[in-house]
């Protein structure tokens, strides 16, 4: 069945990937991003999500599944961290997560059986150097999500999608010769880095998850990366 799907920060890699998939199923895209696009979308709205959202008063009255991909990546020691780092991980992350889900519930309670994902980090719940300001703020997006999740089920699923280091832009400097992505393959089980047309093809089917039964959940895909040593 065709769906309107909001996707809030298309720009990145995976966003990209869920905008291929969603085309291809023939469903009715609404992307949102800072800087402008180069794939194509039923509609395209330049915003922050941290700023005004007015301009999100031209969706359609029903929204099937909305996705939240605006993420960072800020990897400092505790002694070189500032409390701005904290405050700027939690707006991107949080925050803005946040501004639009109140600002587009309306739009998503009027279909029974809309779908949310906000895309968390393997770095939430598994403890790694220097990731305490990025684990703080994908925590904090987790844990709303398992509230939300209880607050409109039976309604909307609510869900996560916590991966691993993925060949994005935004990681490209952790991965940026052969011995970094030798060392980053060989801490996975799977022995190989995210993909994300994977990881959109996992998101996708989430947009279907109350079909699926599936709600207040963090799936984790990340090569095992979380759970197996």
């Amino acid at each position: 069945m065709q769906k309107n799907i909001l996707i809030i920060g298309c720009n990145s890699l995976i966003g990209k990937e869920v905008i291929k998939l969603s085309n291809l199923k023939g469903d009715n895209v609404f992307a949102t991003s800072r800087s402008s696009i180069d794939i194509p979308v039923n509609q395209f709205i330049q915003l922050d999500p941290n700023d005004d959202l007015s301009s999100l008063d031209a969706l359609p009255e029903s929204i099937d599944a909305l996705l939240y991909c605006p993420g960072s990546i800020s990897l400092k020691s505790i002694q070189r961290m500032d409390i701005s780092d904290i405050k700027e991980d939690l707006r991107i992350n949080f925050e803005g997560a946040f501004h639009v889900i109140k600002k587009v519930l309306p739009n998503l309670k009027k279909d029974n059986g809309a779908s949310v994902v906000f895309i968390s980090s393997v770095a939430a719940n598994t403890g790694m150097t220097f990731h305490s300001s990025i684990s703080s703020s994908k925590s904090a997006l987790e844990g709303f999500a398992r509230s939300l999740s209880a607050e409109l089920a039976p309604r909307v699923a609510v869900n996560c999608v916590a991966p691993s280091l993925t060949d994005t832009p935004m990681a490209s400097h952790l991965i940026d010769n052969d011995t970094k992505v030798k060392s980053t393959q060989d801490r996975h089980p799977l022995n190989a880095i995210g993909d994300p047309a994977r990881i959109a093809g996992v998101i996708y089917n989430l947009f279907s998850a109350k079909d699926n039964w599936i709600t207040g959940q963090t799936i984790n895909v990340d090569g095992g990366l979380s759970t197996l040593r």
